[in-house]
This record gives structure tokens, sequence and C-alpha cells, in this order.
């Protein structure tokens, strides 16, 4: 590893920790050495505060030492006033000799700018620094801006044997059916932490009426949506009407700004999204009691990249790679 990854790497880990805070704007850490020892560093908390550059220069004693300095910065610094004020205009001003970008930023107002304003102000930048992993950590980010649709993300609970539901044509059949183990439960609340919206279709919200909130994690709950049919009885205060055309409802989506979306639908709605090749991860969730009837768990065209343990449960983590 060289000493560029190494601090690369460092923003990486600072950036990971606005996950769920920051979108719509991506998460992005810093990181400043001088003389090979990092004299500050910073990372976007919140979204419409200060960005990660501008946090890392807040954390130096002795500003005086910038103009000595590399800024390492895990993507391509803002060119144009939003929120906040430009991070290249910041990094000029402080007079940082040298730059190191781990990625450029894809949003049409950036794309570029950013970096070109650097180098004509006579800074050195240097790209392409652990670019996957960054491209990796912002991928909601990316898949908005570059497919101009959400990061989607399936998720689902089976049995042992496969089934995700109870058998529904027996109406006298109301035994609790959960599939998995407390602990699982507490885990897909800090997923719906981490991302903007959730969705089901419109028969899971009718049998199963569900929350959809994060109850137990600390953090925001996501924006719940349901797939529905014009004109469907439907609780608006609760739930936000997307259009059974996947197309439509992605532009709709895409739209109201949502970067991501977990599909916690029934089977009809999962296989829409599995048939249309919409998704980008699944993460299953498969319990150990077996049922031998029910409604079969949807099949993915891909083997789970990891599987985790937690007790007698585990989770399959499935990519979808474009």
């Amino acid at each position: 590893m060289t000493h560029d990854e190494m601090y690369m790497r460092r923003c990486l880990q600072l950036a990971s920790l606005g996950l769920g805070k920051v979108q719509p704007n991506p998460m992005v850490g810093a990181v400043i050495v001088h003389n090979g020892q990092i004299i500050g560093e910073g990372y976007h908390h919140q979204y419409g505060q200060p960005h990660a550059e501008v946090n890392a220069f807040n954390s130096v004693e002795d500003k005086s030492l910038l103009k000595e300095s590399t800024l390492y910065v895990s993507l391509e610094p803002c060119s144009h006033y939003g929120k906040t004020p430009p991070c290249a205009e910041a990094i000029i001003r402080y007079g940082v000799p040298k730059v190191v970008v781990g990625i450029s930023d894809p949003h049409d107002k950036v794309n570029g700018n950013g970096i070109r304003m650097l180098q004509e102000a006579g800074i050195e930048v240097i790209q392409h620094v652990c670019e996957s992993e960054c491209r990796e950590l912002n991928r909601r980010f990316f898949t908005y801006h570059q497919h101009q649709r959400p990061y989607i993300i399936l998720k689902w609970a089976q049995t042992a044997d496969g089934f995700m539901d109870i058998d529904r044509s027996n109406p006298s059949d109301t035994h609790d059916y959960w599939i998995t183990n407390p602990s699982l439960k507490v885990i897909v609340h800090k997923w719906r932490s981490e991302e903007d919206a959730i969705l089901v279709g419109y028969n899971t919200m009718i049998n199963d009426k569900p929350q959809l909130t994060n109850r137990l994690y600390p953090g925001k709950s996501p924006k719940r949506y349901v797939i529905c049919r014009e004109h469907s009885q439907l609780d608006e205060t609760y739930y936000n009407p997307l259009p059974t055309d996947l197309s439509a409802a992605m532009h709709t989506l895409h739209e109201q700004r949502i970067q991501s979306v977990i599909v916690e639908g029934g089977r009809k709605t999962l296989d829409k999204f599995i048939t249309a090749g919409l998704w980008d991860e699944a993460r299953i969730l498969v319990g150990a009691q077996r049922w031998d009837k029910g409604t079969p768990a949807p099949a993915l065209p891909c083997a789970p990249e990891q599987v985790q343990h937690i007790d007698d449960n585990h989770i399959l983590y499935v990519r979808r790679h474009l």
C-alpha cells in the first residue's frame, strides 16, 4: 500500500460516518498531511452543513502549515454554490499546493470542474487513488446521477426451506409467521436508517399493514412508498403512491431526489423488479424454521457474495454488477 492509498483509505473511513445523514449529497472524507503527519481530518456530517474539506481545514490548529500540506479527499471538491460555498475555492484560498482525489464527481454541476479550478490555480492534482473503493462507498450517489434512478436494494425474509409467506388462500390462518430472530429485526431497522426510501406493493400494504419505520436503531425513518394503481385506496398521510409501471416509478423517485430505496414488497413486487433487471443488491434474511408450504421466495440470477451468520439465522448478500 502506498502512502497515498493509506491516507485515502482513512478518508473513506471518515466518509462512511455520513451514511444515512448526507443524502442527496455524497459521503466525503478529507485528510490533511504535513511532512508525513496528519494535521487535520474532516467528513461531511449532515446535509446542509459544511463539507469534508471545510471541516478538515477547521480542525487544523496552525493554518500556516496548509501552504506546505497535501489534501486528500475521497471525491472531487465541489465547484458550485449550493447549501455551502464551493470547496475548490476554499482550497485555493488556503494555498494548499497539492490535492489527491479519489474519484471525480458525476454531478452535472461538478463533473471535472472542481479539478479544473484547482489546476488552473496552479495546484498539483493527483487523481484516481483507490477509485474503485471510492465509487463503492458512494454507489447510491453514482447510480442516481449516472442512471437517473435510485440505487435499489431488494430485501426479504425466507424460511430455511425457502418460503417467504404463508398460504394466503386460507383466511382462517392467522398464526404468527415471523421468520427471523430479534437480532435480525434490529439489523433491518439499521438498514432503514441508512436509505432514503422504502417501498412495498399494494397487497403487502393491505395484508400486512407494515409500519416501515425505524424504531429499533438510532437515526431517521425512510420515506414510505407503495406501488399501486391509480385511485387505489391509500392513506397518503402515511404512504406515497408510485405508478405500477416501474420506469415511471423510477422517474418519480428520481424527480423527488430519492437516491436509494429498499424494496420490501411481496413476491409479486420483488419479481417485477428482478424480471426488469432493476436492482443493484439483495439482502436475504434466512430463518431457521421450516414451513413445508407457502409462497416460495424469489430466485435471483446471481450467487451470494457474502453470508453473515447471526445465531441460528443468516443473511445472504447478493450484488448485481452492471
